[in-house]
């Protein structure tokens, strides 16, 4: 990070949500899902003019050592796994006490969303989704990495199937 990295605001009061917030490089967009640690953003990264999906630990949690050093190490072992099958870790950073990890944007829905729409998958798709899933695990598993969330809101499925 450079020294010239900040946060800026619409307002002065710090809000749960930091949509048009500018954090660092990135541009908060929107909300698109959050979790036990942290809230996930649609974000643009100025620099290279791309959207990226800008994961922000909880504020509450920001102030406890070991939760910063667990988000901090999802991002170092995330980083470590180049898969097709496997989102891209960019950049982990902390700006004014705002933790982030940015990360690739997958455009489409996550697995639950889908089967609460469609229904459950004809036997060839749910085949496919497994197969994938399976092989990112398996790069997982080779590197010494055990995924301890494994579930449907966490396997994205592109908007191209």
């Amino acid at each position: 990070m450079s020294d010239t990295a900040h946060i800026s605001s619409p307002g002065s009061a710090l809000d749960p949500d930091l949509s048009g917030r500018t954090i660092g490089d990135y541009r908060v967009l929107r909300r698109i899902g959050h979790g036990a640690m942290a809230q996930v953003y649609l974000a643009e990264q100025l620099s290279l003019s791309r959207q990226v999906a800008l994961k922000v630990l909880k504020q509450e949690l920001a102030s406890d050592a070991s939760y910063v050093k667990r988000f901090q190490n999802e991002a170092r072992s995330a980083a470590a796994l180049v898969h097709a099958n496997i989102v891209q870790i960019y950049e982990v950073g902390q700006l004014e006490g705002v933790h982030f990890i940015a990360q690739e944007f997958v455009s489409g829905q996550n697995l639950r969303q889908l089967l609460n729409r469609h229904g459950p998958f004809d036997a060839s798709l749910a085949v496919t989704v497994m197969r994938q899933v399976s092989a990112a695990l398996h790069k997982a598993a080779r590197k010494g990495i055990v995924h301890r969330d494994i579930k449907p809101e966490n396997i994205m499925i592109t908007s191209a199937g």
